[in-house]
């Protein structure tokens, strides 16, 4: 028995999102299966904003803690 991971899950999750229509027709399936695999990569806080941007105590001398978690942040966003 293989054992799959939870990224080639969420990956595999992606390439069931349709590509959205320009006209919109296919939304009801497309929003459903794009939440479920944002939602698997762990990234839905940066659509709803649940997860906000990381902020400096200091921001004229961040320390490298705060600069490392701002660009992961970035780097996700």
């Amino acid at each position: 028995m293989s054992t799959v991971t939870t990224a080639a899950l969420s990956d595999a999750l992606l390439l069931l999102a349709p590509k959205l229509d320009a006209l919109g027709t296919n939304w009801a399936i497309f929003v459903f299966r794009f939440q479920d695999a944002i939602e698997a990569k762990g990234f839905w806080g940066h659509f709803d904003r649940s997860t906000p941007a990381s902020m400096f105590v200091d921001a004229a001398n961040p320390t490298s803690g705060e600069t490392t978690m701002k660009a992961q942040w970035d780097k996700n966003e």
